[in-house]
């Protein structure tokens, strides 16, 4: 008899316990994740490169998800803005973020007051995608190799222009000066398109850019490439110029098994056909990590780099 008893208050006590600890996990631990729409935020305007990324991989990872990802632009800052309302975003797999290089690896060390630290207040879910950075310069500079250039340096100034200071063409520069100790000048513009122009006209000697944004005039003679980040035609590599990398992450706490769920979704999206197809059209190439903490060491180890690059030029920004 004392056996049924203790029977049958255990089957009514389970769902009282249930209940109990219903009432201590967050309501999004009890559904099936995903559910509802993605939001996958940009910190930049749509038509740059980030925007574009994001653009061409949301159908295809909403596809892979099952729920919609819709593209939400938050510009400013260089991405301050959409980076920290990813931050503050409920860490339930519904808010991510894509950004650059420069929005995740150099922006504490450029950004004065940066309201968060990418590395700790957001978890790396994969690399998505790489650009190629290529080095340019005004047909009529007297150089027609990286050495011929460094040579020039060491004779006179040679100005090289950038989109914007405490951006990674600029950053690109620093560590140029400070590989080859030549006299390399930095100059800052708002955005490519003044500093292309101007190297085009002759008021700057060169530029480091994204191929993407300087193959026409590549194409045209109208400016001559010295080296690239990786072999584009006859164009060769140099470890001296380094690349853009895009990456997806998420707030801190999101769960582990929605970020491996998105980790893996967004390894199929990168080696989708139609996706690569896409991202050729722009001359970005997909990059993916193996894991999310393999993104996260990989972004770890990119921001140490720049970090260097920043202290050892002094740069100060205000």
């Amino acid at each position: 008899m004392l056996t049924l008893i203790h029977q049958a208050a255990a089957r009514l006590a389970r769902p009282a316990v249930a209940l109990l600890f219903a009432g201590l996990l967050p309501a999004w631990a009890h559904a099936a994740w995903p559910s509802q729409p993605i939001t996958l935020v940009v910190g930049f305007p749509p038509g740059g490169s980030n925007d574009l990324i994001a653009r061409i991989i949301a159908p295809r990872l909403g596809e892979e998800l099952g729920v919609p990802v819709v593209v939400q632009n938050k510009p400013g800052a260089n991405a301050a803005i959409g980076t920290a309302y990813t931050v503050n975003a409920k860490p339930d797999g519904y808010t991510i973020t894509l950004g650059s290089t420069s929005v995740f690896s150099i922006s504490p060390y450029t950004v004065p007051k940066l309201p968060y630290r990418p590395l700790t207040d957001l978890t790396a879910i994969t690399t998505v995608a790489a650009s190629t950075a290529v080095l340019a310069v005004n047909p009529g500079v007297p150089a027609r190799t990286l050495d011929d250039l460094v040579a020039l340096a060491r004779t006179r100034p040679v100005t090289l222009a950038s989109a914007g200071a405490g951006g990674i063409s600029h950053l690109n520069i620093e560590l140029l000066k400070a590989q080859t100790k030549a006299n390399f000048m930095h100059v800052p513009y708002k955005g490519s398109s003044p500093a292309t122009a101007d190297v085009v006209g002759g008021q700057v000697d060169g530029i480091i850019m994204d191929y993407s944004a300087l193959a026409g005039m590549i194409g045209q003679g109208r400016l001559h490439a010295l080296v690239a980040s990786k072999p584009v035609g006859a164009i060769t590599q140099s470890d001296m110029v380094i690349a853009a990398w895009y990456a997806v992450m998420a707030p801190a706490a999101t769960p582990r098994d929605i970020v491996d769920r998105l980790h893996g979704a967004l390894l199929k999206v990168a080696a989708d056909p139609g996706v690569r197809a896409s991202l050729a059209k722009l001359d970005i190439d997909p990059m993916t990590q193996d894991s999310p903490e393999a993104a996260q060491a990989f972004i770890q180890a990119d921001s140490e780099r720049w970090s260097g690059v920043v202290k050892s030029a002094g740069l100060r920004f205000e």
